[in-house]
């Protein structure tokens, strides 16, 4: 009988030699970790909101004094720089007037749990004065009432058409600096009252292809109300997570995106937040969106007509965030939140505006 010899390639013969190693897959033993995907949801945002009372006549009356201002906000971020500037202005953004002594009421809301395990709300009123403020929160609700004549660059026959804060590096100048988040139009009010717009205020006709932002008018929410809906999706395995986001607005002047984990306890309540940093392009330039609200760092995503992001992404390792290293990767991490905070503001404190939220399955956080 003749005998048949076959060489195999050696790297052929060394596969099928792993393949009949210890080591080889078997069903009940799959290689690697196993991956978990769950998809993100628009919250109920905290994005600022409130409304703006005018006085009843845009010229001032014989005794200006009595001409009240009067600004209802919520959805303010504390800062760790600077401070909010409360300014009068005509429709159409030429003359600019700051206000000062502004009667501030900070109205915290607590919660607390009773003995028969039902929330329990609790407000604390605060009470100060001055001309400019910096303290805000997620439960915080701000009453500032002001008069015309508590700006007295506006002379009586000036119009005061518009209400409007901004965020100031330093003492108030003749003009609002560049980040002019909140603002209110006399001309879009009903009964003197209008709702609080959020994002740039300036110059109320649309942004176009390379105009200065600066000097438009730019709307990323009326009254917390955001006119586009962003989408996105989170995936586990193992020590890796990947967030992949799109459908953004562009933050407004002065602001940028960033992402926290949440971390409950075996209860199921809250025990910790996990800043997870800026956000960034998607793979493979991975570019900073920090300065997406002033300038397009990543033109492949960043859209200057109209003005949106059309994706982000976060890739994240447990091997370089300690608080999900132990006692396993991602262990009780219960949400994830993507935020949108003033770059005046605390880096790395969980703000008040959250845009999208993902709860992690127990697969995740409870193994």
């Amino acid at each position: 009988m003749t005998r048949t010899r076959v060489l195999l390639p050696a790297a052929v013969a060394l596969a099928a030699l792993a393949a009949c190693g210890d080591e080889r897959s078997i069903t009940s033993e799959p290689v690697g970790d196993l991956g978990f995907g769950t998809i993100f949801v628009k919250t109920s945002t905290n994005l600022p909101r409130g409304t703006i009372v005018f006085p009843a006549s845009p010229i001032a009356s014989a005794n200006p004094g009595n001409d009240s201002v009067v600004l209802n906000l919520s959805g303010l971020d504390s800062l760790a720089t600077g401070t909010y500037n409360v300014w009068f202005a005509n429709d159409s953004a030429t003359k600019f007037a700051p206000a000062t002594s502004l009667r501030i009421t900070a109205t915290r809301r607590d919660s607390s749990v009773n003995a028969a395990g039902d929330p329990v709300f609790t407000n604390v009123v605060f009470n100060t004065t001055g001309n400019a403020f910096r303290n805000g929160g997620n439960n915080i609700a701000l009453r500032i009432a002001t008069a015309r004549n508590a700006a007295p660059a506006l002379a009586n026959t000036d119009s005061l058409n518009v209400v409007l804060v901004s965020i100031e590096p330093g003492a108030a100048g003749a003009t609002p600096s560049a980040v002019r988040p909140i603002w209110a139009r006399r001309s879009q009010a009903t009964s003197n009252s209008a709702p609080v717009r959020f994002g740039a205020f300036g110059r109320a006709i649309p942004v176009r292809a390379g105009d200065p932002a600066a000097n438009q008018e730019y709307v990323f929410a009326t009254n917390g109300n955001m006119t586009i809906v962003p989408r996105g999706r989170v995936e586990v395995r193992g020590k890796i997570m990947v967030v992949n986001d799109s459908n953004y607005l562009r933050p407004p002047a002065g602001y940028y995106y960033n992402l926290y984990g949440v971390k409950l306890d075996t209860a199921g309540r809250f025990k910790d937040t996990v800043y997870l940093g800026r956000r960034q392009s998607p793979y493979p330039a991975r570019t900073s969106l920090y300065d997406a609200d002033v300038s397009n760092p990543a033109p492949d995503v960043v859209f200057d007509s109209p003005r949106v992001i059309f994706a982000m992404a976060t890739r994240l390792s447990t091997d370089t965030i300690a608080k999900a290293q132990a006692p396993g990767p991602w262990r009780d991490f219960g949400f994830l939140r993507i935020n949108l905070q003033p770059k005046a503001g605390i880096e790395g404190r969980m703000g008040s505006a959250t845009l999208l939220e993902a709860t992690l399955p127990p697969s995740i956080r409870g193994r």
